[in-house]
């Protein structure tokens, strides 16, 4: 986070903040989502937490929806693991949908959800640079807004991140090792 006039020692003291981007194809519509968070851990509470934003709103938008397909790539970290696994059979059963959710190869180019990502990105960097200031969440939220209404920008709470975790905590005690997830590409749930 950023100001145009910032002081020179500046650079040292600015916070992080992390972008969960996705792109959601429908047979009537197509939702662009920019969800940033002070969280840069990137850990499976904050996938959930993205997960569960993402599927509110479109709920909101696309009544009754039936089946979900998700692509992402293979970060362990993030989406391909036990924890992401077992918490996507919970949200199929909870919300009473198909869901599956398939692997790109790692490292196989440049899809739609990085260049969400960067257009957020550049266009606040722009309002920066015409005396914008973006010191929050809220402010990285509020000044793209003013230039696109084509991106659904909706920030991940600390708060949302720690229902997840008691949520999740109890459930993911359980969760027994997935063999040879690494090699797997595609997973129905």
């Amino acid at each position: 986070m950023k100001e145009r006039d910032e002081i020179q020692k500046t650079p040292w003291n600015t916070k992080p903040l992390s972008i969960f981007t996705a792109f959601v194809w429908s047979r009537s519509k197509t939702f662009s989502y920019a969800l940033p968070s002070l969280d840069v851990t990137h850990d499976k509470f904050v996938v959930s937490s993205a997960l569960e934003i993402i599927l509110n709103h479109l709920e909101s938008v696309i009544p009754n929806v039936k089946e979900i397909n998700c692509f992402s790539d293979g970060a362990a970290s993030q989406f391909k693991q036990r924890f992401h696994f077992r918490n996507l059979v919970r949200i199929a059963n909870e919300r009473r949908i198909d869901l599956s959710w398939h692997f790109f190869a790692t490292s196989h180019g440049k899809g739609v959800v990085d260049g969400i990502g960067g257009t957020v990105k550049r266009l606040v960097w722009s309002s920066i640079l015409a005396s914008g200031v973006c010191r929050s969440a809220e402010d990285f939220i509020k000044l793209p807004m003013k230039e696109t209404n084509k991106i659904v920008l909706i920030e991940i709470k600390i708060s949302d991140i720690n229902t997840s975790k008691a949520k999740l905590e109890s459930i993911f005690k359980a969760v027994k090792t997935v063999s040879e997830t690494q090699k797997v590409h595609s997973f129905l749930f």
